[in-house]
């Protein structure tokens, strides 16, 4: 979002001189982040405790403490935002969209398997992924994958 923010700042034009960030498009503003918010304490929270127990990893007692788990939180450098010059970030929404007619579905198949595949080489034989029930949906091991080689 902040390279976004980089390339198309609050008032930049388009070609034709209107404002890049017109309806139906909205100026971002990034969030940042603070262990002392609920809310985002919360969702690192969640989400950490949803890969450990997809991916078998015991859950530390501070993981479940809020106040333990922004202690934790806290000591996490995350670097400052440098932006990427000339970056190319394609706005044109017809050069963007795929039609169906234009996607190979076993084309779009091989292609996963070929990465799953490669995935599978760097795990011990003995690793077993365990899907999470959400409600009415299931996360298995192909959905979780594709959603990281995508």
């Amino acid at each position: 979002m902040k390279q976004l923010i980089y390339t198309f700042p609050e008032d930049a034009a388009t070609s034709t001189g209107a404002l890049f960030w017109s309806a139906p498009k909205r100026f971002p503003r990034p969030l940042q982040f603070s262990a002392s918010d609920l809310g985002h304490l919360n969702f690192v929270s969640s989400a950490s405790i949803l890969r450990a127990e997809t991916f078998g990893i015991p859950i530390p007692d501070w993981g479940k403490n809020p106040r333990k788990m922004a202690e934790a939180v806290d000591r996490v450098i995350v670097p400052d935002f440098q932006p990427k010059k000339d970056v190319k970030i394609v706005t044109d929404e017809k050069a963007t969209s795929l039609s169906t007619a234009s996607i190979d579905d076993a084309a779009v198949i091989n292609d996963l398997v070929i990465k799953l595949e490669r995935c599978r080489a760097n795990l011990s034989p003995v690793f077993r992924m365990k899907p999470i029930q959400f409600e009415k949906v299931r996360v298995s091991f192909v959905s979780l994958l594709s959603e990281f080689l995508l």
